[in-house]
């Protein structure tokens, strides 16, 4: 996993008071690394098949990704397995699988549809999706009336992107919108709140085992015994502070602290439970990670990794 991202690209409608509207959010201590931890490497994830349900890509939708242009990086996919391979994602996007993408709004809604045109060449390693967006950006809400309005604090954490999902198609099938069941996650305590297979019950992930160390996010998220506290969920949750507790005697160390972002909860194979798409925000290296309960609603299981437009 390359480490130097290098320059955030920018967003032309960002605008500068939305920065000054950022609060910190809640902090949670995580298991210690080794005394001298190696840089942050990429999770090696076993092949992940799958049986039946939905096909798709999932992806980050950047207004400006492509030199100012819409953009998406696609990043996992569900095919015949769960991979976060490049070159198989790149050939599936390149040979026309992925003829559309809806983008989400923070409300859980669709904000906008991206058409692909093809791939491109911007200078990153993993693949590149050019193509058509019309819609209103992914930091957007619904506001009635056929109104959306943007939100500051997603400007200025998220940078104006969203997630986007493609169903894979054959490539000479008319471009088709996906409908996507979503749902909502918040915070109980020191846990996540999802209602995973929407029964009525959250499930109540501990925060501070997200984390395997700072190397990584966990291969395996179990969810704590007790259902979570009431708490009102939103489809979207920004800067969850995960800090290593430091060890006796010893000052707290900056490097390393990750911030953890929600993206969305969202049902991406079918099955009526819903998937986590996380942001995890590292000293050096900003990962998208995709946990799916692929045998219980009390066990995320993470099914592909991926790094986005730089920040």
């Amino acid at each position: 996993m390359e480490l130097d991202r290098g320059p955030s690209p920018r967003v032309a409608w960002l605008s500068a008071f939305a920065v000054a509207l950022v609060g910190c959010g809640p902090t949670f201590n995580v298991a210690g690394p080794p005394p001298e931890p190696g840089p942050v490497a990429k999770t090696q994830l076993p092949p992940r098949p799958t049986t039946n349900g939905r096909h798709v890509i999932v992806g980050e939708m950047c207004p400006q990704g492509a030199g100012g242009r819409p953009a998406v990086a696609p990043l996992v996919m569900r095919g015949v397995q769960w991979t976060d391979n490049p070159k198989e994602i790149g050939y599936t996007v390149e040979r026309g699988s992925t003829p559309r993408f809806v983008v989400f709004g923070i409300d859980g809604k669709p904000a906008g549809v991206f058409d692909t045109i093809g791939l491109a060449d911007i200078g990153l390693s993993q693949p590149i999706a050019s193509g058509a967006y019309v819609g209103a950006g992914p930091c957007s809400a619904d506001a009635g009336n056929a109104q959306r309005v943007d939100d500051p604090r997603c400007l200025a954490t998220l940078g104006g992107c969203g997630i986007a999902v493609s169903e894979l198609a054959r490539p000479d099938d008319p471009p088709e919108t996906p409908v996507l069941q979503t749902g909502t996650a918040c915070l109980a305590g020191d846990t996540l709140a999802v209602d995973i297979d929407a029964d009525g019950a959250f499930e109540a992930f501990p925060i501070g085992q997200v984390l395997d160390g700072i190397r990584g996010p966990t291969a395996e998220w179990t969810a704590a015994p007790a259902q979570a506290a009431p708490c009102t969920g939103s489809f979207q949750l920004y800067d969850v502070r995960l800090d290593r507790k430091p060890d006796a005697g010893k000052a707290a160390d900056p490097k390393s602290t990750v911030m953890l972002d929600v993206l969305a909860v969202v049902d991406l194979d079918g099955d009526s439970r819903k998937e986590l798409i996380l942001a995890l925000r590292f000293p050096t290296v900003r990962s998208i990670v995709v946990y799916s309960p692929l045998e219980s609603a009390q066990r995320l299981e993470l099914v592909g990794e991926g790094t986005s437009f730089p920040r």
